[in-house]
C-alpha cells in the first residue's frame, strides 16, 4: 500500500482516481481548490506522498484564448512546481494529457507539461508516466456556464430540453468515448510505472460526432435534431482513436459500454 496524492482530486476525473486508489488499497491525499489548495501555492500537504497524480489545471478550448496567460501559469508553472516537489521527495509523477491534435492554448500547455515530465525523468530522476485521456464521460461531469462544453453533458442536457444538439463542423470527425472510471483506474495503475510510460486512456473504438448525437437524440426522445455550426477556435476536424499504448502493462482494457453511456445521459435528465 502506498500514499497517492491527487491534484484536482475533487474534480471529475479526480474523484474517479481517488475512488480507484482507495479500492486498490492506497491512502489518498486529495489536493483540490475546493479545499483551499493551489498548485501555485503551498504544496507541503503532498510531501509524504509516494506518487502524485497531477490533474489540476485550467480547462477549455475556445474559452482559454481570452485567459491564456492564466492557463499557462496554472497548467505549466503549476505542473513544474509539482515535478520539483517530486524531485525533492522522491515521489512519482503521473500526468493527465491529451492527444496533441488541436491548435489550442490547453493543448499547448499539456504538450509542454509532457515535455517537462520527460525532462525531469531523464535528468532529475523523477519516475513519470502519463495517461492520454480521450473523450471521457460520466454523470458527474460539470456543464453549463463557467465550464468547458464537453460533448456528452452538452448533448444530453440539450437533448432532454428538446433543443438542437450543436455540431461543430460536419460531425464526421471522430471521438473515442471512454468512461471516467476507466481513466481513474488507469491513472492509479500508471503510478506503478515510472519509466516515462504512456497509457492510452481510450477504448480504441472511433465513432463520429454525428453517431453519438443520433444515439443521444434517441435516448432522450428529442425532436429538435442537430444544428451544424462552424468549428470553434482552437479545434480542427480530427479522426482520433486510442492506439493501445501502455495496455500491455494492464490486466484489463477500457471498453465502450453503451449501457454506461445511456446511464450517464440519463443522469442529466433533471439537470
Amino acid at each position: 500500500m502506498s500514499t497517492i496524492a491527487i491534484t484536482g482530486g475533487g474534480g471529475f476525473l479526480g474523484q474517479s482516481a481517488a475512488a480507484w486508489a482507495k479500492t486498490l488499497g492506497h491512502e489518498v491525499i486529495v489536493f483540490d481548490r475546493t479545499h483551499g489548495d493551489d498548485v501555485l501555492g503551498d504544496l507541503s500537504k503532498m510531501g509524504d506522498a509516494d506518487s502524485i497524480i497531477h490533474l489540476a489545471g485550467k480547462l477549455g478550448t475556445a474559452e482559454l484564448f481570452d485567459d491564456a496567460e492564466s492557463a499557462i501559469e496554472t497548467n505549466i508553472i503549476g505542473a513544474l512546481r509539482v515535478l520539483q516537489l517530486c524531485e525533492r521527495t522522491g515521489a512519482g509523477f503521473v500526468n493527465i494529457s491529451m492527444p496533441p491534435v488541436f491548435p489550442s492554448v490547453y493543448t499547448a500547455t499539456k504538450v509542454c507539461t509532457d515535455r517537462l515530465a520527460t525532462a525531469w525523468h531523464m535528468f532529475k530522476g523523477v519516475p513519470t508516466s502519463k495517461v492520454i485521456a480521450y473523450n471521457a464521460y460520466g454523470g458527474k461531469q460539470h456543464h453549463g456556464p463557467g465550464h468547458p462544453q464537453k460533448i456528452l453533458p452538452t448533448f444530453a442536457t440539450l437533448g432532454w430540453a428538446n433543443k438542437p444538439l450543436p455540431i461543430w463542423g460536419d460531425g464526421e470527425q471522430t471521438i473515442d468515448l471512454v468512461h471516467a472510471d476507466d481513466i481513474g483506474r488507469m491513472l492509479v495503475e500508471a503510478t506503478y510505472h515510472g519509466d516515462d510510460n504512456t497509457f492510452d486512456g481510450g477504448t480504441g473504438i472511433a465513432m463520429t460526432v454525428n453517431h453519438l448525437a443520433d444515439r443521444i437524440i434517441k435516448i432522450t426522445g428529442s425532436t429538435a435534431g442537430k444544428e451544424y455550426l462552424p468549428m470553434r477556435d482552437g479545434e480542427v476536424a480530427t479522426h482520433i482513436v486510442a492506439e493501445g499504448r501502455g495496455w500491455e502493462f494492464l490486466s484489463w482494457r477500457p471498453e465502450l459500454n453503451w449501457d454506461a453511456v445511456t446511464d450517464a445521459v440519463c443522469e442529466y435528465r433533471t439537470a
